[in-house]
C-alpha cells in the first residue's frame, strides 16, 4: 500500500510542475498580438481549471489511502466495577415474615371433649348436658420462611407456630406447627423434605374455621416429623415418605417402626389448578403395653383415595378411608387399637366439604359432612356404661360431624366467619350438641 501511495505522489508532483511554472513564467508562450495573447490566456485558464480539478480529485484518493493505510487504534475499555452484592441487613436470603391473629367466639350446647378447646367428641361425662361460652385466641400463628437458590436447587426453611401448648392460667405457651427444611432440583422436579409437616397421606381439609378440623370425625390429620421425597412427571406426582411422632417413651417405643408411606396423585387439567385425584395409604408395625402389662405387636394399615375439584365458583374435595391401628398419627387417640385384647382396631370414614365463592366478591359459603366409624366387633370389653372417664373420653363407636359456615372479607386482612356444627356422637347412646362459633381473623 505504501508503493502506491510514493508512486502516486511522483505523479502529482510532476503535474504540478509545469502548472506552477505556467503560472510564473507565462510571457514564454504568449504571442506579441494582444488579441491572440488574449485566445492563448482563455486557452491556459481552461486548462488550468481542468488540471486542478483533476488534481483536486488525485490528492483527495492519496488521503484516503494514507489515512486507510496507518494502523487501528485498540481501545482498550475498562472492566466496570463488580456490583456489590445487596442483602438484607439481618439476612442474605429471601426471608418472609407472616401470621395471623386469630379469636374464635364459641357457643356450646354441651360439653365437648378429647382436645384441647376445639372439638373431638360429645363427652361422655354423666353431666355434660349444658351450654357454655369461651373466648379462644390460641389459633394465633406466627411464620418464617426463609429461600434461596443456587443453579438448579432451591432451598426453603420453615417454622410455624400457635399457642395451643401448655396452659397455666392464662399464660398460653406456643408451640412449634411446622418445622422443615425443604431442597428442590428444578430441573428433575424433585423435592426431599426434613421436619415436621402436615401428613403426606391424606392431604385435604374441610372449609372450617374451627381448629379440629373434624378431627375425629372422618378427616384424617395431624402435623408430624417426616421424611418425604417427591417427584413430578408431567401431571403426575409421586410420593414416598417415613413418618412417626418424636420418641417420647423410650421403654413404650422400643420396636417401634415409623409409619412407611406412599402416594400417587394426578393433576386435573380440564378443571382449574389445584384440582386433582390422589391415592395414598401405608403400613406400620409397633409393640404396645395392654392392660394385663403384656406387650403385643401391632399391624396398622391405611389406604385412602382424596380429591380437589376446582371449577369457579365451587370447590369441592374430600377423602375416603380405611385401614386398622389407626390410632395418634392422624389425629385418632385411642382408637388405634383396644388395650383389652391386643389386637387392632378397624376402621372407616371420610369426609366432604363444599365451598361456593358468591358474586358477592367478598361473601362465601361452605359446608360439609363426615363420619369416622369403628367396627364394633373390634371393641370387645368396651363398656361405656362405666364410670371411667379417662378410659372412655377419647373412645366411640361412631361419630358424625356436620358444618356451615360464612365467610366475608372485610379487608384484604380482615376476615369474619360465622359457623355451625353439629356433632353425633355413638357409643352406647347416641350423644349431640351443638357449637355455633364467630371467628375473626387479620393476616399478615
Amino acid at each position: 500500500m505504501s508503493r502506491i501511495v510514493r508512486k502516486k505522489t511522483v505523479i502529482l508532483f510532476f503535474l504540478l510542475v509545469p502548472l506552477i511554472l505556467g503560472l510564473i513564467f507565462p510571457q514564454i508562450t504568449f504571442a506579441k498580438d494582444p488579441e491572440k495573447r488574449i485566445q492563448e490566456l482563455e486557452k491556459k485558464l481552461e486548462s488550468l481549471e481542468k488540471q486542478v480539478i483533476e488534481y483536486k480529485n488525485l490528492l483527495k484518493e492519496v488521503l484516503e489511502e494514507k489515512e486507510a493505510a496507518k494502523p487501528e487504534k485498540v481501545v482498550v475499555k475498562e472492566a466496570p466495577a463488580p456490583a456489590k452484592e445487596k442483602h438484607p441487613v439481618w439476612s442474605k436470603f429471601d426471608v418472609q415474615l407472616g401470621g395471623r391473629i386469630k379469636i374464635d367466639t364459641h357457643y356450646d350446647t354441651v360439653a365437648f371433649d378429647a382436645y384441647n378447646d376445639f372439638l373431638g367428641v360429645v363427652s361422655s361425662r354423666p353431666n355434660y348436658k349444658g351450654d357454655s361460652i369461651n373466648f379462644n385466641p390460641r389459633d394465633t400463628r406466627f411464620e418464617l420462611i426463609v429461600k434461596h437458590n443456587s443453579g438448579n436447587l432451591t432451598g426453603v426453611g420453615r417454622i410455624e407456630t400457635d399457642f395451643y401448648g401448655g396452659v397455666f392460667g392464662n399464660n398460653i405457651a406456643p408451640r412449634i406447627r411446622l418445622a422443615y427444611v425443604d431442597l428442590t432440583n428444578n430441573k428433575t422436579h424433585t423435592s426431599f423434605r426434613v421436619g415436621q409437616d402436615w401428613v403426606p397421606v391424606a392431604q385435604q381439609n374441610p372449609h372450617m374455621c374451627e381448629f379440629g378440623i373434624m378431627a375425629g370425625g372422618g378427616n384424617l390429620w395431624w402435623r408430624i416429623p417426616q421424611i418425604t421425597l417427591r417427584q413430578k412427571y408431567g401431571d403426575f406426582e409421586f410420593l414416598a415418605s417415613l413418618m412417626r411422632h418424636r420418641r417420647v417413651s423410650v421403654y413404650e417405643e422400643q420396636w417401634s417402626w415409623p409409619w412407611m408411606l406412599a402416594r400417587i396423585a394426578y393433576n386435573l387439567h380440564c378443571l382449574d389448578k389445584g384440582s386433582l385425584i390422589a391415592l395414598g395409604g401405608g403400613y406400620m408395625t409397633d409393640k404396645r403395653t395392654m392392660l394385663d402389662k403384656t406387650r403385643v405387636r401391632l399391624h396398622r394399615w391405611l389406604a385412602a383415595f382424596e380429591y380437589k375439584f376446582k371449577k369457579n365458583p365451587f370447590e369441592l374435595k374430600g377423602e375416603v378411608w380405611v385401614g386398622q391401628g389407626i390410632g395418634s398419627h392422624w389425629l385418632r387417640y385411642d382408637m388405634g387399637y383396644n388395650p383389652m385384647t391386643g389386637e387392632e382396631i378397624r376402621s372407616q370414614g371420610g369426609f366432604v366439604s363444599l365451598l361456593y365463592k358468591t358474586p358477592i366478591k367478598k361473601l362465601a359459603f361452605a359446608g360439609g359432612f363426615g363420619i369416622d366409624h369403628a367396627t364394633t366387633s373390634d371393641l370387645k370389653g368396651w363398656d361405656f356404661k362405666t364410670p371411667d372417664y379417662d378410659f372412655y373420653k377419647r373412645r366411640f363407636k361412631q361419630n358424625l360431624e356436620w358444618f356451615g359456615n360464612i365467610q366475608y372479607q372485610v379487608t384484604d386482612a380482615i376476615k369474619f366467619i360465622l359457623e355451625y356444627i353439629h356433632m353425633n356422637t355413638m357409643r352406647d347412646e347416641v350423644r349431640e350438641g351443638n357449637r355455633i362459633t364467630f371467628s375473626t381473623f387479620y393476616r399478615f
